[in-house]
């Protein structure tokens, strides 16, 4: 299984009021649960965007994308 294929199982089970909310990113809310480990994570599919948390960013900073 790929980690795309994990990451729609892992989607498809998880609430959006249950989904990260990567505080350092106002364009993307990651759908990955609370406490994850690894990149966050939004979108499927094609669109599926990618980016790591960066504690030492701002508020105002724009997320890294992968």
């Amino acid at each position: 299984m790929s980690t795309d294929e994990r990451l729609d199982l892992e989607f498809a089970y998880t609430n959006y009021s249950d989904s990260c909310r990567d505080v350092y990113s106002l364009a993307y809310r990651c759908r990955r649960p609370h406490g994850h480990d690894g990149a966050h994570a939004a979108g499927f599919g094609t669109h599926r965007v990618r980016w790591a948390h960066h504690p030492d960013h701002g508020p105002d900073a724009p997320p890294v994308n992968h």
